[in-house]
């Protein structure tokens, strides 16, 4: 197992990386733009998501 990023808080539930409905404890995150259009740079998503089962 990866080592735990600390102080990253994410409120998405249903995560399999997220603790408490608070924390984040994916040991890496990786975030990306949502699409390719230079005007829509400021829409990102995490692309560590996985859901729960």
């Amino acid at each position: 197992m990866e080592e735990r990023i600390y102080g990253i808080n994410c409120d998405v539930s249903n995560c399999v990386y997220n603790r408490d409905s608070k924390e984040c404890v994916a040991g890496k995150i990786q975030v990306c733009r949502c699409c390719n259009e230079p005007d829509c740079c400021d829409e990102t998503v995490c692309k560590t998501f996985k859901a729960k089962n």
